[in-house]
């Protein structure tokens, strides 16, 4: 898995506090930095307002300008395995999680985005997907509580006699839209 870098600068940072972005721009992978995998890796992601606050800390407790948010004590990256194998599994299985991955953490993010209301499109660019496929297929996985809301919000379409009480949330009955 290559990992997205960013870093603090003050000037054409990878994170901009002004719009409130995170650019990926650079990528880690197996020791090397470079650009990232495909063209729609290299993306703009938006920076919750949660984080902003935790990241211009670190901005401020930054020892060199332009330095890595996450990075070793000698100022490199980290190595995904060593993350993984040291830090991300340990934490899994305390919660009992024993499967969680780098994989695990991907999923989670686009099956939660569109759970929250975002579209697959806005979930694959998130993602740096190039393909829309890759991100249904492989990384977006069905919710069964969703899919039952979902059912009775039909169940409500189709069946409804119309009555405003059956109807709560105003929805167009199946009458009013089959032609």
């Amino acid at each position: 898995m290559k990992f997205a870098c960013f870093s603090l600068t003050r000037t054409r940072a990878s994170v901009d506090f002004a719009i409130g972005q995170i650019r990926v721009v650079r990528g880690y992978y197996r020791g090397m930095m470079g650009s990232p995998k495909t063209k729609c890796s290299r993306r703009s992601v938006p920076l919750p307002e949660v984080l902003r606050p935790v990241l211009l800390r670190l901005r401020e407790q930054a020892a060199t300008p332009g330095a890595l948010v996450f990075s070793t004590s000698k100022g490199t990256p980290y190595n995904d395995s060593n993350l993984l194998h040291w830090d991300l599994k340990p934490a899994g299985r305390k919660l009992g999680l024993p499967w969680l991955n780098w994989h695990s953490l991907r999923r989670t993010h686009a099956t939660l985005f569109q759970f929250a209301g975002g579209s697959l499109r806005d979930a694959q660019a998130q993602l740096g997907h190039s393909k829309m496929s890759t991100t249904l297929e492989i990384h977006t996985l069905p919710m069964p509580e969703q899919q039952r809301v979902t059912v009775e919000k039909l169940s409500v379409l189709m069946a409804n006699d119309g009555r405003k009480e059956q109807n709560p949330e105003g929805l167009p009955l199946a009458s009013q839209q089959i032609q």
